[in-house]
């Protein structure tokens, strides 16, 4: 799994990541246990996949389309616990569900489903299954990355699938706040239009559930009995992001 590894050392596999769903992706995900991926062509910053959508050239000045570029999918997660934005942009409805895993329970699945490979040392590795931690930086220094020839060789004809995986976790600082966790996989030619699905066990996947905080309390009742009826035992909460406290001052007499 190690050599799957993208920006992110083997001691931080088990930090606690974020995801926040609809209350019926939610729903879906435990009917089918299956989790989605999906072409980062579908994700909301143009610049995402910027290296592999760009125009090659070679040296004799010949320009060509990197083939390969539309085989991958991926899934973002965050090391954020919370935050109002996360609420408001993934939750629109009021109706999202924020689930906590980890990293390492997150990617296995995946690094399985990858295929199982031995190094002459053990190691275990695949060429389809990546995780990792996204990078941050200005625009312009990601521009600049395009012309380094040496740097942009070893990605795109990196025969380990590590280098055309790490140009999916690159973005602009103006996502900084987002501490992206991804998951991408390489289907290898193989489509399936859009999305792809692999196997996971919610039960064991998800550590612990969080309903919007902005949801009504009679409508956070009625779906935590849902998910208590779909057979999950662990922490089912509604954030409390929003709730009032009281406070008390210290005057002193005049």
């Amino acid at each position: 799994m190690k050599d799957n590894l993208i920006f992110l050392d083997e001691s931080e596999l088990d930090k606690p990541i974020y995801r926040i769903f609809s209350f019926d992706r939610l729903k879906e995900i435990f009917e089918e246990k299956k989790l989605t991926l999906v072409k980062p062509k579908l994700w909301d910053d143009p610049f995402e996949n910027f290296i592999l959508k760009s125009t090659g050239i070679l040296p004799d000045k010949r320009e060509f389309e990197i083939g390969f570029r539309d085989n991958y999918y991926g899934q973002c997660w965050s090391l954020n616990i919370e935050s109002d934005a996360m609420w408001r942009i993934y939750s629109p409805n009021k109706d999202g569900v924020k689930v906590k895993t980890t990293i390492r329970k997150l990617f296995t699945p995946l690094f399985q489903t990858g295929g199982l490979y031995y190094k002459a040392n053990g190691i275990q590795y695949n060429t389809s299954s990546f995780i990792g931690k996204v990078k941050y930086a200005k625009s312009t220094t990601l521009v600049e990355m395009l012309k380094d020839k040496k740097r942009m060789s070893d990605k795109i004809f990196d025969q380990s699938g590590w280098g055309q995986a790490s140009t999916f976790f690159f973005k602009r600082t103006a996502f900084k706040h987002e501490r992206e966790i991804r998951i991408i996989y390489n289907s290898q030619f193989r489509t399936w239009d859009n999305v792809y699905k692999f196997e996971i066990d919610p039960f064991d996947l998800f550590d612990s559930i969080v309903f919007d905080p902005r949801m009504t309390s009679e409508k956070y009742k009625n779906c935590k009995q849902q998910v208590r009826n779909w057979g999950y035992k662990k922490t089912i909460l509604q954030s409390s992001l929003y709730k009032l406290r009281e406070f008390t001052i210290m005057l002193e007499p005049k």
